[in-house]
């Protein structure tokens, strides 16, 4: 018979729980706002912004405190980590951290208080666009012909690049001193054998031939253009090597009665980069996944209570889980026994011992042909956003969540002005090169947490969580100002685009017609075309 006093105790310390997570839930949005705020109005007074630094590491060391004491140990662990890297920033006084891992700080932050929340919706995150491109990303042009060098730099500043523009080979090498670039564009007709900048290459010529091409991939360049340039052809190249770059670890969970062993599988991933944990109880494999989002299952074959083919079997009753990696590791040599084992909804088997550089390299093949899988089936293949169905659904989702924690969210539609006559005149190539500037420039300019998508035609879709109405304008009025700014070329001829968007703020709507944000959005948009076009109405 259970003691009265300890059942009375274990339920005030489960009720504690339960308040301490309301807390940490409360606070980890708190700091995700605090430091998104300082970054976007503080970037230009380091003093400010390291003062808003100090303040988050004191609150993140509380957390790390506090969350193991409480049951909380991944929450802990992962806050200690953030707050071990804010400190090395702030040891590092004489110079604040770039925009960029700010921004992924930031997201960090944002994924730790979606991954605590009891009412998350895990799948909005991964539906999320994740973009590494800021104004500070740093691109050299060489280029010795300046009247088209000048032309180039004004077009990718548009694009938030900062771009400096060298006419010799020796101004860039003098500069690699002191700086160093994230790509290089260079003219192919240039001598640069010697130019000695550790960054990929792009290369701008005016030769279309073989012999020229097969010179660039011998020197290792990552793309080829001839000129005159179509310059959003030329960024979104720029953005996928810079996407790559950045992009976020490969999550992967680990199911393996032997945990020695299953450790050192850890150990030799996350010395790779790689984000990953440990399941010792195979029957909450499902709850895990949940909460960890994994995007490879890397699995023990024989267990002793659950084995690996029945344990991915289940996994693949979940619809969501249905394309999800499952490979499969064990000692088993016996042919048949494998294939019986992959026949269960595995998609390797690696045999037991595997080398460390086997393991890495098989699991990052795999991460990575899902990710591309993952794009197709989601993401539109000419602007790289959401589908309509995929935009519809996680806006749904984000809407139901803004409600239900008490946040603004900001739906919105935005059109291409005169579309037709861009089709009608230049050629519908020529509008899948405006339709994908603007995907590229949505991506630019709005943040890594807001969702967007390709409505359907030239149309978009966006929604900025934790976004109230007048800062929500202000980020689509700066889009569309810059669009405007554009330059597209077909030919000889040079034209240019303009947008007009339409918006609606949560906190304007009553929960109950909740599902009329999208309808109020697109009626706004409508009153911008009525009204003249080129403007963002509310």
């Amino acid at each position: 018979m259970a003691n009265p006093e300890q059942t009375l105790l274990e339920s005030k310390l489960a009720a504690l729980k339960q308040s301490y997570l309301a807390t940490l839930e409360s606070e980890l949005l708190a700091l995700y706002n605090d430091l998104s705020e300082a970054i976007a109005h503080n970037q230009e007074e380091p003093a400010a912004l390291a003062h808003t630094l100090e303040d988050i590491h004191r609150r993140l060391h509380k957390i790390a405190g506090s969350a193991g004491t409480f049951g909380f140990q991944a929450v802990g662990q992962q806050v200690r980590t953030l707050e071990v890297t804010l400190q090395s920033w702030l040891e590092a006084s004489h110079v604040l951290p770039p925009f960029t891992k700010l921004s992924a700080f930031v997201q960090q932050l944002w994924e730790l208080q979606r991954e605590v929340s009891p009412g998350a919706l895990p799948q909005a995150h991964t539906l999320a666009e994740e973009s590494a491109i800021t104004s500070v990303t740093i691109i050299w042009l060489v280029e010795e012909d300046v009247e088209l060098g000048n032309r180039i730099l004004e077009q990718l500043n548009n694009f938030s690049y900062t771009v400096r523009l060298f006419t010799t080979v020796k101004d860039a090498n003098h500069a690699a001193s002191k700086e160093i670039p994230d790509v290089v564009i260079i003219d192919a007709g240039m001598e640069f054998a010697n130019l000695s900048v550790a960054c990929p290459l792009l290369f701008i010529s005016d030769q279309d031939t073989f012999e020229a091409r097969v010179r660039a991939a011998q020197l290792n360049a990552h793309g080829y253009f001839l000129k005159p340039l179509n310059i959003p052809q030329l960024v979104n190249r720029l953005e996928q090597l810079l996407h790559d770059r950045e992009a976020p670890p490969a999550r992967i969970l680990i199911v393996d009665d032997d945990y020695q062993l299953a450790m050192y599988y850890q150990l030799v991933l996350e010395a790779a980069g790689m984000e990953v944990r440990i399941l010792e109880q195979p029957e909450h494999i499902i709850e895990q996944m949940s909460v960890f989002r994994p995007e490879l299952l890397l699995m023990d074959v024989h267990m002793p209570a659950y084995n690996g083919p029945d344990l991915a079997a289940v996994v693949r009753q979940y619809e969501e889980w249905g394309s999800l990696p499952i490979v499969f590791l064990s000692a088993e040599t016996d042919l048949n026994k494998q294939i019986d084992a992959l026949s269960h909804g595995a998609d390797d088997f690696l045999t037991k011992p595997i080398s460390a550089a086997q393991l890495v390299a098989s699991v990052r093949a795999r991460v990575a042909r899902a990710r591309t899988l993952s794009a197709l089936l989601n993401k539109d293949s000419l602007t790289g956003l959401l589908k309509h169905a995929s935009i519809k659904s996680a806006t749904i989702n984000e809407v139901a969540r803004a409600y239900r924690q008490n946040y603004p969210v900001i739906v919105a539609m935005m059109d291409i002005d005169n579309f037709k006559t861009v089709n009608d005149t230049h050629g519908h190539a020529v509008g899948d090169v405006v339709i994908a500037s603007v995907a590229t420039l949505l991506r630019q300019r709005l943040r890594q947490t807001d969702l967007i998508g390709r409505y359907g035609g030239e149309e978009f879709l966006m929604v900025l969580p934790h976004c109230g109405a007048q800062d929500g304008w202000k980020r689509l009025e700066n889009i569309r100002e810059y669009f405007s700014r554009l330059r597209f070329r077909q030919g000889d001829i040079e034209f240019s685009c303009t947008l007009s968007a339409g918006m609606i703020c949560s906190t304007d709507v009553s929960e109950e017609k909740r599902e009329n944000l999208l309808v109020a959005a697109d009626e706004a948009l409508y009153r911008a075309k009525r009204g003249g076009r080129n403007k963002v109405c509310y």
